[in-house]
Formats: C-alpha cells, sequence, structure tokens
C-alpha cells in the first residue's frame, strides 16, 4: 500500500520539474537589462526594452538622469520636442508607445545638472517582420513569331517565417498541466 501512494507523487514532482523547465526559459524572454553608452543607437519596437542610464550621468557629479529630452533638429538651442521621464536610471523600461513615434536623438538632463549635452543617445524604430527573401526562379519563354515579342518572366513572391516556439511551450505546458490533473484524480 505504501508503494502506490508513492509513485504518483514522485510522478507528481517530475512534472513540476518539467514544467518549471519548459515555462522558465520562455518567461525569462526580453527580462534583461541593457546598459547604454552615450551615443549609441537603440532599436525601439513594441515590445519593452529595459535600459541601464547610468552611463548617461555626468560624471563629476554622477547625479541620476531624469529626463531624456528630444529636440527640434537634434539641436538643443531649438525646441523640445518630447520629453520622456526617467524614474529610475537604472532600470528605465521603454517601447514605442513610450515615444510617441518621436524617434531620434535623446539628450540625458538630471533636475540637480540640467542638460547633459555630451551624453545622448538615439532611438530608431525596430524594423518589423517582413517576408524573408527566397531564391525565385525565373522562366523565360521565346518563341519564333513573326512579330517580335519580349520574353516573359514568372517571380514567386516570398513568404513570411515565423518562429513557434513560444507557443510551443505554452501547449507543452498546458498538456502537462493536465497530467497533473490526472494525476491528483487518481
Amino acid at each position: 500500500m505504501m508503494y502506490e501512494g508513492t509513485v504518483p507523487r514522485h510522478l507528481l514532482i517530475i512534472l513540476t520539474l518539467l514544467v518549471l523547465a519548459l515555462v522558465a526559459p520562455a518567461a525569462a524572454q526580453g527580462a534583461v537589462t541593457r546598459a547604454v553608452q552615450p551615443g549609441e543607437t537603440i532599436e525601439v519596437g513594441t515590445e519593452p526594452l529595459i535600459l541601464d542610464l547610468v552611463n548617461l550621468r555626468n560624471q563629476d557629479t554622477f547625479n541620476p538622469v531624469t529626463e531624456l529630452r528630444h529636440y527640434q533638429s537634434d539641436d538643443t538651442t531649438k525646441k523640445i520636442v518630447r520629453v520622456v521621464g526617467v524614474p529610475n536610471d537604472g532600470y528605465f523600461t521603454i517601447n514605442a508607445h513610450t515615444l510617441g513615434g518621436k524617434y531620434g536623438r535623446y539628450f540625458a538632463f538630471s533636475s540637480k545638472d540640467g542638460l547633459i549635452q555630451q551624453h545622448s543617445i538615439k532611438f530608431a524604430p525596430a524594423p518589423t517582420v517582413t517576408a524573408t527573401e527566397s531564391e525565385t526562379t525565373a522562366t523565360v519563354t521565346t518563341t519564333k513569331t513573326p512579330a517580335e515579342t519580349t520574353p516573359e518572366t514568372t517571380t514567386a513572391a516570398p513568404t513570411a517565417t515565423r518562429a513557434s516556439l513560444p507557443g510551443l511551450i505554452a501547449i507543452v505546458a498546458i498538456g502537462i498541466c493536465g497530467l497533473f490533473v490526472a494525476v491528483l484524480r487518481r
């Protein structure tokens, strides 16, 4: 009798570890903090990026960056086009919505030091998912006719490909949860 009760518990522990091994890497994607250097170009898309802006601080005072300012024509003497507040320059989350479509050079600003002109970064739109290039074949047909005609060429349109690993991980996790329920009902 004691043997029958321990087998499902061991199976339950193994299944729990398997679920954690499959779900943890998928949950950790994109949670890496990226250290930003002055003058760097950062591609911003719909997925949030976590940036470390400590290197944009004034090196003499080391006061925190409180804003990123985008000026008209990248000239700090002209009008401010966009101001992005930075609550924590060591862990700053940004995406395309944060910028509001205003890509370009942003200058660091500290509430204690003012504008730090020598420390700027450039935000650029991230490339969108486009069709991958594939080899296309062209067929040329020539026929002899009394009048000269141009040869016809046909090309195949490239098709988009997309990795399905996150979806597969979710399906496997749901299946393993179903196994949990089956084991517990036993």
